[in-house]
């Protein structure tokens, strides 16, 4: 395969990924009620982790490697899961039981910021003029399918402080355990010592939660009906496993800032999303703020390298070229 062509295939992959992450709004609207919020954020991650404990014991045994259960590996899954996973779950579901979904879709939109931030202290990843114009595209994008959300918005009652606070958190969170992530990448720990170790860490951490904050009935789960166990499967297989195991593959090429640019077109993706599972209506602006959102992305993933080159001879800045 030719660079190009994987670089093509690394955008395309990226689009999958925030497709399987998509899919987790309206699969936790199916569940509804069902289950209280933090059952709906931990439950799914838990399941998640039992199920790839066999892959990584089987990749263990095929590359002759141990379990990292060793302190000087340990503390980094403990790091990523706890401040980064666990910190994560528990921050959107209580934040999304305290401000509008409106405010937490806005927020949310500060992730990719957020990660550039983060790398460029943790990693001294760099930001560009391609990757500047491309965030300003996604951006202009994303506004564009999140009208509604902005009309809906409302960050300047008392009420919604802390709900607005708390979603940032998770925000913040998520940009940290991606960047971490990508420095244990660079430590040649495998993606499914990643995905299997940090969701152990934040396992653990979880079960406090439902001794002291919400008790979970065995019951409960055993008289789930057949959609609501089909949705916690598909959150506990495709969002935190399969969707992560691919980002975390797409990490050991591209830059932890190129690919977290790809977030933007959740909206776009979950507002498909609504149109096919929950009859909801699509617009025309939404869908041109997609296919813009779309371009962005592009223009980072794929020709990056080909425009700072260009920019590079044009201003006779050999150097401007991506390392």
């Amino acid at each position: 395969m030719t660079p190009q062509a994987r670089k093509y295939l690394d955008w395309l992959l990226l689009m999958a990924i925030n497709f399987m992450w998509a899919t987790q709004a309206p699969v936790i609207k199916l569940i509804g009620d069902k289950l209280g919020p933090v059952a709906i954020a931990f439950v799914p991650m838990i399941l998640s982790t039992l199920l790839f404990i066999p892959a990584l014991w089987y990749e263990g045994r095929r590359l002759g490697r141990p379990f990292q259960w060793r302190w000087r590996d340990a503390r980094h899954f403990a790091v990523a899961g706890v401040f980064g996973f666990f910190l994560v779950q528990l921050t959107y579901t209580l934040g999304a039981q305290r401000t509008l979904a409106a405010n937490a879709a806005i927020i949310t939109l500060s992730i990719p910021v957020l990660v550039a931030v983060a790398a460029s202290i943790m990693l001294h990843e760099r930001l560009n003029a391609v990757r500047v114009f491309g965030f300003v595209l996604a951006l202009c994008g994303v506004l564009l399918t999140s009208v509604p959300d902005l009309r809906g918005a409302s960050f300047g009652g008392r009420q919604y402080l802390v709900g607005n606070a708390l979603f940032f958190v998770a925000c913040a969170g998520s940009a940290f355990y991606n960047t971490y992530c990508k420095l244990l990448i660079e430590k040649k720990y495998t993606e499914l010592e990643i995905l299997v170790y940090t969701s152990v860490a934040a396992s653990i951490a979880s079960i406090p939660l439902f001794i002291f904050v919400e008790p979970l009935q065995p019951a409960v789960l055993m008289h789930l009906d057949r959609w609501a166990m089909a949705g916690i499967l598909e959150l506990a297989v495709v969002v935190y496993g399969i969707s992560m195991l691919l980002f975390f593959a797409i990490l050991k090429r591209l830059d932890v800032t190129q690919a977290t640019l790809s977030n933007y077109v959740l909206p776009f993706f979950i507002g498909l999303l609504a149109v096919v599972v929950l009859k909801e209506s699509i617009t025309a602006m939404m869908l041109a703020g997609g296919l813009i959102v779309l371009l962005g992305t592009l223009i980072v993933t794929v020709y990056e390298g080909e425009i700072l080159a260009w920019l590079g001879r044009r201003y006779n800045k050999p150097n401007a070229s991506v390392p």
